[in-house]
């Protein structure tokens, strides 16, 4: 738990530095996607919770992904900011950059209940859609890297996310 104080605490307050000045609309959300981890493809899903502004999206993660003995568990804090902002301010597509951070527990039940634990981090990009002022869907790219886990190094996904504002 005190791992996840100390990377989560900072991070969110960070966050919200970066809204100060701006109205901010909460979401939850959910994501799919094809995760492609060891040399296999396994499907994830995620349930998100987050905060955005008119530029910048905040949201907590948390994800399970598992394919055959393999599976991965991972609680992550991500970051966007849209890009070209201006371009695209008079139509419904917003592309972003990111970042994220956060936790992972792999498992392996193969070989001898296998379980290794450790940090995620990488950089992520996307096209979001906006339906309406409650709903967007999201179409994104991840790449994360892992550190500390002996087993497993790099996960990519492409992902699909509806989020609801309230």
């Amino acid at each position: 738990m005190n791992k996840i104080n100390l990377l989560f605490i900072p991070i969110i307050l960070f966050s919200t530095t970066l809204f100060a000045n701006e109205k901010l609309y909460s979401f939850i959300g959910i994501q799919a996607s094809p995760s492609v981890f060891n040399d296999t493809i396994a499907p994830t899903v995620a349930i998100k919770y987050g905060k955005q502004s008119k530029d910048m999206r905040t949201s907590i993660a948390y994800g399970y992904g598992k394919h055959g003995d393999n599976s991965y568990q991972t609680l992550l804090m991500q970051i966007d900011t849209g890009i070209l902002t201006q371009t695209f301010k008079e139509i419904p597509f917003k592309p972003y950059l990111g970042a994220s951070i956060g936790l992972i527990q792999h498992k392996n039940n193969k070989t001898l209940s296998y379980l290794d634990k450790g940090f995620v981090y990488g950089a992520n990009t996307g096209l979001s859609y906006v339906v309406n002022n409650n709903m967007d869907l999201d179409l994104g790219y991840r790449f994360l890297k892992t550190s500390k886990l002996k087993n497993l190094d790099t996960i990519n996904d492409v992902s699909v996310s509806m989020h609801y504002f309230y």
